[in-house]
């Protein structure tokens, strides 16, 4: 019997697990330096793309709700995502060369998520100025061959309704910063200024902590409430969003429909799942 010292045939047995790790166990990303990322099959890298692993369950993310996750972050910028996000959003010069590839693999592990949990009466889409939320929840909508789908209950607030929010004697923004606020109010003003156009966009906000404590940025269309009663009440309804960061829009989301509505179940499948997820049950603490 050859010996594992032998195989090695005077390699570092460390390199040479890393080999078979690499190639043999694991999938992931590949980032080169020139900003192109690939899906390999290689090993695990900054996200978990494998079908055998996926979908993840996400618990204690928000109470009696079930979150999945197609993919699983596990590494990535103290920002907005990882690489694989900013190619899916083609964001931040990042490009996915193997988008084919990709997108089966978004298609089948979609398609199993709803052979093993059923299907669902409504899609609700999370709003979103990124084109792949759409993409995103057209798969969903597709694989979950529902009667209905719906992408106008809910709107971004504007930037100044989420700074009347902010600046309330109430607020959590306040009471966290307490005799900092001004500061740290300046900061989220210098970041408003970066959004363009009126609607609030969070990822332009580079602080995580204070993206924690911004309570308010997405809310019902105005005089929308009564148009799906009949639509939302009493059935099974599947919310999809592209990426969790922190989990502060879909809790958000799940609030205004469950404080509206009476609806019988709500799950929530959104295509990378929240930034700091380690092993796919908890969030880490920031």
């Amino acid at each position: 019997m050859i010996t594992f010292k032998e195989f090695c045939n005077g390699q570092e047995q460390d390199d040479i697990l890393d080999i078979i790790e690499r190639f043999f166990v694991n999938e992931g990303i590949d980032v080169e330096l020139d900003r192109r990322v690939f899906v390999t099959d290689g090993h695990e890298k900054l996200v978990d793309t494998s079908i055998e692993k996926n979908p993840t369950l996400i618990t204690a993310l928000v109470p009696n709700v079930e979150v999945y996750s197609v993919f699983k972050r596990k590494e990535g910028d103290i920002g907005d995502g990882n690489p694989l996000l900013y190619a899916l959003k083609k964001e931040k010069g990042y490009v996915l060369t193997n988008a084919t590839k990709t997108k089966s693999r978004i298609e089948y592990i979609v398609r199993e998520f709803f052979k093993k949990h059923g299907k669902k009466d409504i899609t609700i889409m999370i709003p979103s100025t990124s084109d792949l939320n759409s993409y995103f929840a057209k798969v969903v909508a597709r694989h979950c061959e529902n009667p209905k789908h719906i992408d106008d209950i809910l709107v971004k607030m504007t930037i100044e309704e989420v700074d009347d929010y902010i600046f309330d004697e109430n607020s959590a923004f306040r009471k966290h910063y307490g005799k900092k606020f001004n500061y740290f109010y300046s900061y989220f003003r210098k970041c408003c200024r970066k959004m363009g156009g009126d609607k609030f966009k969070f990822h332009h906000i580079d602080d995580m902590e204070m993206r924690s404590v911004i309570e308010h940025t997405i809310k019902l269309q105005d005089d929308y409430w009564g148009n799906y009663i009949d639509a939302l009440n009493g059935k099974d309804i599947i919310i999809v969003d592209d990426s969790i960061t922190l989990g502060n829009t879909i809790r958000e989301t799940c609030k205004i429909i469950t404080e509206c509505y009476t609806p019988k179940s709500l799950t929530i499948l959104t295509l990378l799942s929240p930034l700091y997820c380690e092993d796919g049950d908890k969030l880490a603490s920031l």
